[in-house]
């Protein structure tokens, strides 16, 4: 199983994490280092994505008032959590050598930082396209100061 970690197109020192169950966008911090480890699941052919985390794997980055959480399949509707964990990895907005992330429910947002958290927002929003855009690698191993 292949891991990945999602670099900011305009803060390349920040990566997408998770913490106290809310996407975020941080420095690397190499003691947390599964914070910032997602798989990515496949659910179609068009590019559809969810992105569920390594160290709670039950749990998958979702949209639930537009804001980005890390939740896992316990909603009273499956099929609307299903819906609100998935995306489409479309060319990067700011950049075509990254992706952003469209909403598969809501196609006109997009998963974007916004003062370092993360939020889905409309295609118009200011700022959107270097805030919505991500580069894919793997996730930073443990730094050796030996």
């Amino acid at each position: 199983m292949d891991f990945v970690a999602f670099r900011s197109f305009n803060f390349g020192d920040h990566l997408i994490r998770h913490r106290n169950f809310l996407g975020e966008l941080t420095t690397f911090d190499s003691q947390l280092r599964d914070d910032f480890a997602f798989v990515l699941v496949r659910r179609g052919q068009q590019g559809e994505v969810a992105l569920r985390s390594k160290n709670f794997p039950d749990r998958f980055l979702r949209h639930r008032d537009f804001r980005i959480r890390l939740e896992g399949p316990n909603d009273p509707n499956p099929q609307l959590f299903t819906q609100d964990t998935t995306f489409v990895m479309v060319e990067g907005l700011a950049d075509s050598n990254g992706i952003s992330f469209r909403s598969i429910n809501f196609p006109s947002r997009f998963l974007r930082h916004r003062d370092f958290h993360l939020f889905l927002e409309e295609g118009d929003s200011p700022n959107l396209a270097p805030d919505a855009t991500f580069f894919r690698q793997g996730v930073p191993g443990p730094i050796d100061d030996a």
